[in-house]
């Protein structure tokens, strides 16, 4: 990636989509700490890559009110939704970021930030020549080793199976996460966003794998 096309890119990310107290300020060079982007101190730091609509970010900042919960989504209106949503429900422990993810991760947060990172259903790119557009690779796996604190855990689930079982793979090849499960067909207690539900009423086989960082 050239320099000039990152500072485009950045100068995408630095933009405000809407005001709202949700919103968090994304500022180049300038890394954000979960700790100082709420006005309270929660006990433990949750991020969501690609939120979508927020059902499944809401509904857990409901259930974990001593959470905190950053939720990345890059499509504005998914986000005015999501924001709808939280002040609906009155949350103060969920903060919004407009920004996609696949462009700047590292470069956004502090390391050792996060209690939990969920990547639920990222686009497959079905098409072996989009193959190199996927989300989960060796690279990002090293990033989220980087922002997951001690013991932080990592949640991915997809319907592809072919992205499911290249994304066992990848973690297979490069154990720097612990597993905990290899993967499994089902995540009880934990919510479910629409298009989940929609995919298991088509009896889709959803793969859910799960990975710990024991030590940075």
């Amino acid at each position: 990636m050239s320099e000039d096309f990152k500072e485009k890119l950045w100068w995408i990310v630095e933009k405000i989509p809407f005001k709202s107290e949700n919103l968090i300020v994304i500022k180049k060079d300038c890394k954000l700490n979960p700790k100082e982007v709420f006005s309270e101190k929660y006990e433990k730091y949750f991020l969501e890559l690609g939120s979508g609509w927020g059902e499944v970010g809401v509904e857990l900042a409901k259930q974990n009110p001593n959470m905190g919960f950053i939720l990345m989504e890059k499509n504005r209106g998914r986000l005015l939704y999501t924001d709808k949503l939280i002040n609906s429900a009155g949350l103060k422990n969920i903060k919004l970021a407009c920004a996609n993810f696949n462009w700047f991760l590292r470069e956004l947060y502090m390391e050792n930030s996060f209690d939990e990172i969920l990547l639920n259903f990222p686009d497959p790119w079905p098409k072996k020549k989009h193959w190199i557009n996927r989300t989960i690779s060796v690279d990002f796996i090293h990033t989220v080793k980087l922002l997951l604190k001690s013991n932080g855990r990592f949640r991915f689930a997809t319907d592809h199976g072919g992205y499911g079982r290249k994304a066992i793979s990848i973690l297979r090849k490069n154990p720097v996460l612990q597993k905990e499960i290899e993967y499994s067909f089902q995540r009880e207690n934990f919510p479910i966003s629409v298009f989940e539900k929609e995919k298991l009423e088509e009896k889709k086989t959803i793969y859910y794998l799960e990975r710990f960082n024991e030590e940075n």
